[in-house]
C-alpha cells in the first residue's frame, strides 16, 4: 500500500473516532449506591427504668431464629400489595436478617430482665441456661404507605429444650412515620421491641 493511502486511511479512522465521540453523551454523574441496614435495639441506658424486676441470675439462650425463605436474603422486601412484594436493589441488610433480630431480641432482654446472662444459639454445651427462647417468624415486612406487621410463633424452654415452659404466637403492627426505607427499617426495630417486650413479660411471669 503506498504510504499516501495509508496515511489517508489513518486520517479517516481517525475523524471517525472524534465523530464518534463528539456524538456519544457526557458521562454520568455519581451512580446510586447500595445503602446497608441493621436493626436498632433499646438503649442500655435506660436498664434502670426498664427492668422494674431485675433478674440479674437469670441465664436466657436466644436461638434458633427461623423467618421464611422470602426475607432470607439481603436485600430488603417492600410489600406493595396483600399478593406482591419488590426487591430494593439499593438496600440491603447488613447481616442476615435472622442474626440481627436474635442479637436485637437478646440486647433488649438484656435491658427489660436486667441481666448480662444471655446467649445466641448455638452456644456451647458447657454453658446452663435457664431459659432458651426459639422462634419462628412468619411474617416480617411492610407497606412504604401503611406499617410493618410482625407475626411470630415462640417457644420458651427450660433444661436447654427438654421442658416447654410457654408459647404463643404474637401478631404486632407498627405503623412507618414516612414512605422511606430508613422509617421502614425504624418500624420494624419498634416491632421487635414490642416483641421482646412480651417476652420478658412471659419470663418474669413464669419467674413468679
Amino acid at each position: 500500500m503506498k504510504p499516501t493511502a495509508h496515511a489517508a486511511r489513518l486520517g479517516l479512522l481517525a475523524g471517525l473516532v472524534l465523530v464518534l465521540c463528539a456524538c456519544t453523551p457526557f458521562a454520568p454523574g455519581p451512580q446510586p449506591r447500595t445503602r446497608f441496614y441493621m436493626l436498632s435495639a433499646l438503649a442500655p441506658s435506660g436498664t434502670a427504668a426498664e427492668a422494674p424486676a431485675r433478674m440479674p441470675q437469670l441465664a436466657i439462650g436466644i436461638g434458633p431464629v427461623r423467618i421464611p425463605e422470602y426475607l432470607d436474603r439481603r436485600n430488603l422486601i417492600v410489600r406493595n400489595s396483600i399478593n406482591e412484594y419488590e426487591i430494593v436493589e439499593l438496600a440491603q441488610w447488613a447481616e442476615p436478617l435472622a442474626d440481627t433480630l436474635g442479637r436485637v431480641l437478646a440486647d433488649n432482654l438484656s435491658v427489660l430482665l436486667g441481666t448480662q446472662r444471655i446467649v445466641q444459639f448455638p452456644w456451647r454445651p458447657a454453658i446452663p441456661v435457664d431459659c432458651q427462647l426459639t422462634l419462628q417468624v412468619v411474617q416480617f415486612d411492610g407497606s412504604l404507605a401503611e406499617q410493618v406487621v410482625l407475626r411470630a410463633q415462640w417457644q420458651l424452654f427450660a433444661v436447654e429444650g427438654k421442658k416447654l415452659l410457654d408459647f404463643g404466637y404474637s401478631v404486632i403492627e407498627e405503623k412507618i412515620a414516612e414512605p422511606t426505607i430508613e422509617a421502614l427499617v425504624a418500624a420494624k426495630s419498634r416491632a421487635a421491641e414490642r416483641f421482646s417486650r412480651e417476652i420478658a413479660a412471659a419470663m418474669r411471669r413464669l419467674a413468679r
